[in-house]
């Protein structure tokens, strides 16, 4: 864990000033009170101009993100890069002895995952957290595990990415893993907390979380998809070994604005998160009825999330306590991503063996 004596403030940097980095680095540098943004890196040169104009003055930027790694005065980084690089970046940032705020998931790729579970194991000094923690969820949770719901047994959800006629989608394919990756897997999270599915008093192995797992998908709107193996309408059922269940649908197709929800079954009380995907609190009432407007992009349905959740890591590092969402949990909810590509890819169910590994063959 964290020294005896901890620092005021967590000292961090920020790899990867993209879209998704850059909101990252202003949330660190603005609305962490007990952070201080020091550094931020990118490879891409524009990436590190726009940066520029967005943080403070103080902030080093580089185009190097092993510089960062070896300054001493960074205790902290938050990877926010493509995700095929997580997986290096993070082994690199535990071994220089950098607390790591990972965006999710780990890797495109299990077997590139692996590695970062262990080393760390290996290095028990470092803090490693992988990010989600929306307050609507965690509201939920709490209902799910407190026994309000009676027993929980099902969560079905949705992510709903709003169509983008640009071709984003289909260039992003390249790199992204595809959408169970990419997308499904905060479903994927998702179930697996409320549903409790790593609880071993539910288990009979602890090893083994989940029987089988069944995908399909379509391409509705991007045929350019094709060519990467992947589709913009996909549907899953994933079946735990605690006896609980998930039906997932993700989508890159939603025309009234990003739309998430997810419904949560128990024998006794049923919960809806999000089931009207409004922006804010306010109705119009105009010559087309009553209606609200939606989020356009996860980043505004996720605003106050991606705040709470550097707040959340920020305070265990300095505070010295466990993490809320460990290494561990992504590379579960990892392993039954891959295994929902690979039934999507051949139209078969996957089994796990007992040693909770997806079963992929032909």
């Amino acid at each position: 864990m964290t020294n005896p004596t901890p620092p005021t403030k967590l000292r961090m940097a920020v790899l990867g000033l993209g879209r998704m980095g850059l909101r990252h680095a202003a949330n660190v540098a603005y609305r962490t009170p007990r952070a201080e943004l020091v550094a931020g890196a990118d490879a891409y040169v524009p990436s590190l101009e726009k940066a520029k104009g967005e943080l403070p003055p103080g902030v080093y930027l580089t185009t190097s993100y092993q510089e960062v790694l070896a300054m001493p005065n960074v205790d902290a980084v938050l990877i926010a890069t493509e995700t095929a690089s997580h997986a290096k970046l993070t082994i690199e940032a535990v071994k220089a002895g950098k607390h790591v705020l990972l965006e999710k998931p780990i890797s495109i790729d299990v077997d590139a995952a692996r590695p970062v579970v262990e080393v760390v194991k290996q290095h028990p000094e470092v803090d490693v957290m992988v990010g989600f923690f929306d307050e609507s969820y965690q509201y939920a949770a709490n209902k799910a595990h407190s026994g309000e719901l009676g027993k929980p047994y099902l969560v079905k959800s949705a992510s709903n990415d709003t169509y983008d006629p640009t071709g984003f989608f289909v260039q992003y394919a390249k790199h992204s893993g595809g959408i169970w990756i990419d997308a499904g897997i905060h479903d994927i999270d998702g179930a697996r907390w409320l549903l409790d599915v790593a609880n071993p008093k539910n288990l009979r192995n602890p090893k083994k979380q989940v029987s089988y797992v069944y995908a399909s998908g379509a391409i509705i709107r991007h045929p350019g998809l094709a060519e990467h193996g992947d589709v913009d309408s996909a549907q899953a059922i994933i079946n735990f070994e605690n006896g609980t269940s998930s039906n997932i649908h993700a989508s890159r197709t939603s025309t009234h604005g990003h739309d998430i929800f997810c419904e949560v079954f128990g024998t006794e009380t049923k919960l809806y998160i999000n089931p009207i995907p409004s922006i804010n609190k306010v109705q119009i009432r105009d010559q087309w009825g009553v209606r609200n407007e939606t989020t356009s992009s996860f980043l505004d349905r996720f605003k106050d999330a991606f705040v709470n959740e550097v707040n959340e890591f920020v305070g265990a590092v300095l505070d010295g306590k466990p993490m809320p969402v460990t290494v561990e949990d992504a590379f579960q909810a990892s392993q039954i991503a891959v295994a929902l590509t690979w039934s999507q890819r051949h139209n078969k169910p996957v089994l796990f063996d007992d040693d909770g590994e997806p079963i992929l063959s032909e």
